[in-house]
């Protein structure tokens, strides 16, 4: 497959990269600092965002792996076992759109945990929700679900002739298991359980501090306002990010199973898709102050225990070099003392 010389493509491309690319850098650096300092992000919440960013960094991975070799120059596919394996397995986009709709189910088991701990907090804490083993069995339901969701894929793809096609059984089954099903239970019910679940925060926590409304502790009022400003923050910006980044691909999905758009599979949209990785560092970590806190511990750490070190070693120089001008000055008395007293030997 040879690549396209259009400008348009080439602009497709080169903008994938570098999203791709910043979404390789920045869950990596958020996996270092999260993973150098874990007895800080030793919570639950955060053991789901170490996870969220590393399926976010291996989603990135994929992304770029699977645009470089479709992108590439190759020749035809082999009319064979191999051929039919590449068609259904790689060309398909199996593995980055399972990577992707991991990351979607990451999101909504941390939209889930926050909104038991917040507005079920008894049940969170009697039930033992989200325990060690209970992340667990969430992080390997993500894994399962995101993979099977889009195994479909294997059965639609096929090796014509040496060319991989995309082939429905028939067109009911095309709009009703591509339109209907797919886009269900990885679009919908994803984005509609992390909207429920934020809403109810945002409206337990407006409970509270009415609650709280008449009370003199002024520091519980305002912890409340800054939790109210700070959950609402979050959920705009990840509903509007995840409709902005996951509406283009799946409208134009939706228009590929109605029989109104002829590729399944466009670079740009898929593009888009995965820009929705590269923005969840800055959503749930760059805005959280403690993550804010052990990245300033990390890179400005080493320079101030090297200017404490200085100022050490100063402060140490200045007390010899002081303690030198004394001893020369009681010797300089001794001797004066010494002329002034002819009797002494």
């Amino acid at each position: 497959m040879e690549i396209s010389t259009h400008n348009s493509d080439y602009a497709s491309f080169y903008v994938s990269i570098i999203i791709g690319s910043l979404g390789l850098i920045g869950n990596a650096f958020v996996c270092l600092v999260m993973l150098r300092y874990r007895s800080v992000f030793n919570s639950t919440t955060n053991k789901l965002i170490i996870h969220q960013s590393v399926v976010d960094f291996l989603g990135s991975f994929v992304f770029l792996l699977h645009l470089l070799l479709v992108w590439s120059p190759s020749s035809e596919v082999p009319v064979n076992t191999f051929g039919s394996l590449y068609c259904k397995l790689w060309w398909s986009m199996w593995p980055p759109y399972s990577t992707l709709t991991v990351s979607t189910y990451n999101l909504v088991a941390i939209s889930i945990e926050r909104y038991f701990a917040t507005c079920q907090p008894v049940k969170h804490q009697t039930c033992n929700m989200y325990s060690n083993r209970l992340v667990k069995m969430v992080v390997v339901a993500a894994w399962m679900g995101g993979w099977f969701s889009q195994s479909y894929l294997l059965l639609i793809v096929h090796n014509i002739e040496g060319v991989c096609k995309v082939i429905w059984p028939s067109h009911t089954v095309q709009v009703v298991v591509g339109l209907f099903i797919i886009h269900s239970i990885v679009v919908f019910i994803p984005l509609g359980v992390i909207i429920f679940s934020y809403a109810k925060i945002i409206l337990e926590l407006r409970k509270r501090s009415r609650a709280r409304a008449g009370d003199n502790n002024q520091d519980a009022r305002n912890m409340l306002t800054r939790a109210n400003i700070n959950v609402i923050k979050t959920l705009l910006v990840v509903a509007i990010f995840f409709v902005i980044c996951w509406t283009p691909s799946a409208v134009n999905n939706a228009l590929y199973n109605l029989g109104l758009m002829t590729n399944f599979a466009v670079p740009i949209l898929d593009a888009i898709v995965v820009l929705n990785l590269c923005i969840n560092p800055f959503i749930y970590c760059f805005t959280y102050e403690r993550f804010q806190k052990q990245v300033k511990e990390m890179l400005c750490g080493g320079c101030q225990r090297n200017a404490n070190r200085v100022d050490t070693i100063n402060e140490a120089t200045r007390q010899q070099v002081n303690a030198r001008g004394t001893v020369k000055v009681s010797a300089a008395v001794s001797v004066i003392g010494s002329t002034d007293n002819p009797a002494q030997p």
